[in-house]
């Protein structure tokens, strides 16, 4: 599996049979070479998160949009002949993978913000994009909302624990300051995940080498991938496995 990291929480993953694309706000659309189905899930309705451009991707041989229930009033408005599966929190689907014999199965978490997290399963492998569903306290909120929100994140995330993740896309916001890091070293903790992908950063890279220079962060350097621009690619070829050669050559 290639991921290229588009920018901000937008990742293209491309496999031998299909290319996957999560939450694309900025940077270049893919374009398909007419061979491959793409699957384009929106993890919620943030302009940071859904940007409608996804509904003029080309080249691909067929395009499946799977977008959280929070966006449907706005696509059915903008492109009402767009054939869309809005998911709630909590649902699953599946969805065949066009020239094999297996498909993608679907789960959605609910979101401590707003929208889903996506589980997606495809030969034998289980990948995790967040979207919001985050750690998300802060210093200027009552102690009542942190303590709500911690709750309500370990409560969404438990059905991760233990679970086997070959790729977990996952919030790390510099504006939380020193929790930071709270949601993503909760997953890594809990977890079996082989390659973490920190997103939600604001175009802040330095804090992927911040928290991997930590103490809580050192234990996972071969874990979390360090991106240092859009457009960067990675091959995820080996659990656990990250060495420069698995960088994949920028076009």
């Amino acid at each position: 599996m290639e991921v290229i990291y588009l920018g901000h929480s937008g990742f293209l993953l491309k496999w031998q049979h299909c290319d996957w694309l999560f939450d694309y706000y900025e940077g270049t659309l893919p374009r398909g070479d007419g061979q491959k189905p793409l699957f384009v899930f929106v993890s919620h309705k943030h302009q940071d998160h859904f940007n409608p451009e996804i509904f003029s991707i080309q080249g691909y041989r067929e395009i499946h949009y799977i977008l959280s229930h929070d966006t449907k009033r706005q696509v059915q408005k903008l492109f009402p002949a767009v054939p869309v599966h809005f998911l709630r929190a909590g649902e699953s689907l599946r969805l065949p993978v066009t020239g094999t014999d297996a498909g993608l199965r679907i789960r959605t978490l609910r979101s401590t913000d707003c929208g889903v997290a996506f589980l997606v399963t495809w030969q034998g492998k289980t990948i995790y994009h967040a979207g919001d569903l985050n750690w998300w306290v802060w210093k200027g909120e009552s102690k009542q909302y942190n303590n709500n929100m911690t709750a309500n994140f370990l409560k969404y995330t438990e059905p991760l624990k233990g679970q086997e993740l070959f790729a977990a896309f996952l919030p790390l916001d510099p504006r939380q300051e020193e929790w930071y890091s709270k949601g993503m070293l909760h997953i890594l903790e809990t977890a079996r995940v082989s390659y973490a992908f920190p997103m939600h950063f604001w175009k802040d890279f330095s804090v992927i080498g911040r928290f991997l220079d930590s103490p809580e962060g050192k234990p996972y350097q071969s874990t979390v991938v360090r991106l240092t621009r859009e457009g960067q690619r990675i091959c995820c070829q080996q659990a656990g496995d990250q060495t420069d050669s698995h960088s994949c050559t920028d076009d």
